[in-house]
C-alpha cells in the first residue's frame, strides 16, 4: 500500500506522520490521532492496519504524529496540554485540507485514548476547516483507582516507560482476543509516555470533559472496549460519557465486548475499521 511522509510546519513548529495515496474524490479526509505512549505508526501494524483498509476503501487518511511524538516537534515545556495540542493539530489539519480537501465533502477524525481527547478540544474549538464528525474510542472520564495512583506516583520530570509487561496488562485484552504477532509489531511505534498527559487524562481532563462535550456539535461515534484496563468499564460509563455530547447532531455509543483498550491490535480491528469507516462515509452523506 502507498505509504508517504507528511512534513507540516506549523507556527514554526513541525509536524508529521505518514499518509495513504489520495483515494477517491468524493471521499471525506480522514485523520487519525494516536494515544499516548505512542507515534503515527499505531495505526498501521501488519495484519490490523487502519491505513490498509482505509486505501483500499478509497479514503485518503493522514496519520499525524501528535506534538512531542514521532518526528513531531515537543510542545514548549509548561505547554503540554491536551488543549495546545489540540491548537497545534487545529492549525495542522487546516493545512492539510488546503492542500488535499478540493472537491471533498469534509474532514472526519478517527482517535484513539489520549488522542480522542484531544480530538474533543478540538471539535469543541469549532475549527475553520469543514469538520464532519469524530470517531473517538479507548477514552472516558473515570478510571480505576490503581491507574490513577501509578500515573500520579510516576517520578516527576521525566516521561513513564511502560514495560513489555506492563503495556501488555494495561493495553490489551485477554489472550484469546489479541494475535501475540500484533503485540509484538505495535512496539516499533511505541514511545515513552508523556508524564503530563498522564496526568491530564486523570485529572484536568475528567472536569473538562462535560463542558467540552457540551460545544460539540458534529456527530460522534464512541466506543469502549470490555477489557480496558485504563477505564472503568461497564454499560453505565457507556452512557455517561456518550451524555457529554448534548448538541453533537447524532451519537452512536457502543461498549465492544472481546478487546482492549488498544482495539487496533486485536482480532475484532477490522470490525472497528470498518465501522468508523462507515461513520465517516455517512457523515459526509448526511451533511
Amino acid at each position: 500500500m502507498t505509504r508517504t511522509c507528511i512534513d507540516l510546519a506549523v507556527d514554526g513548529r513541525r509536524v508529521a506522520g505518514i499518509a495513504t495515496g489520495p483515494g477517491v474524490a468524493e471521499a471525506p479526509l480522514l485523520v487519525a490521532l494516536h494515544g499516548g505512549g505512542y507515534n503515527s505508526r499505531y495505526f498501521d501494524v501488519a495484519g490490523h492496519s487502519l491505513l490498509d483498509l482505509g486505501e483500499a476503501t478509497g479514503f485518503p487518511i493522514f496519520a499525524l504524529d501528535r506534538p512531542g511524538h514521532g518526528g513531531s516537534d515537543p510542545l514548549a515545556e509548561g505547554e503540554v496540554t491536551y488543549a495546545r495540542g489540540a491548537e497545534v493539530l487545529d492549525a495542522a489539519i487546516e493545512q492539510l485540507w488546503a492542500d488535499h480537501g478540493a472537491g471533498r465533502p469534509g474532514v472526519v477524525i478517527l482517535s484513539h485514548s489520549i488522542g480522542s481527547a484531544i480530538a474533543v478540544h478540538i471539535a469543541a474549538r469549532q475549527p475553520h476547516w469543514p469538520l464532519l464528525g469524530m470517531s473517538l474510542h479507548g477514552v472516558n472520564d473515570v478510571s480505576p483507582e490503581p491507574v490513577v495512583s501509578l500515573w500520579r506516583g510516576s517520578p516527576s520530570g521525566q516521561p513513564i516507560t511502560l514495560t513489555p509487561e506492563q503495556r501488555r496488562a494495561f493495553l490489551y485484552g485477554p489472550d484469546e482476543s489479541v494475535d501475540p504477532a500484533a503485540i509484538e509489531c505495535a512496539q516499533a511505534s511505541s514511545e515513552p509516555l508523556l508524564l503530563e498527559e498522564a496526568l491530564e487524562v486523570v485529572g484536568e481532563w475528567t472536569a473538562a470533559v462535560p463542558r467540552l462535550g457540551s460545544e460539540v456539535t458534529v456527530p460522534v461515534q464512541y466506543t469502549l472496549a470490555e477489557h480496558d484496563r485504563l477505564w472503568v468499564v461497564d454499560a453505565d460509563r457507556v452512557a455517561a460519557f456518550a451524555g457529554h455530547f448534548t448538541t453533537a447532531a447524532w451519537v452512536d455509543a457502543r461498549l465492544l465486548p472481546g478487546s482492549g483498550h488498544n482495539i487496533d491490535h486485536h482480532r475484532l480491528s477490522r470490525a472497528l475499521h470498518l465501522r468508523q469507516l462507515a461513520f465517516a462515509w455517512e457523515c459526509a452523506t448526511r451533511i
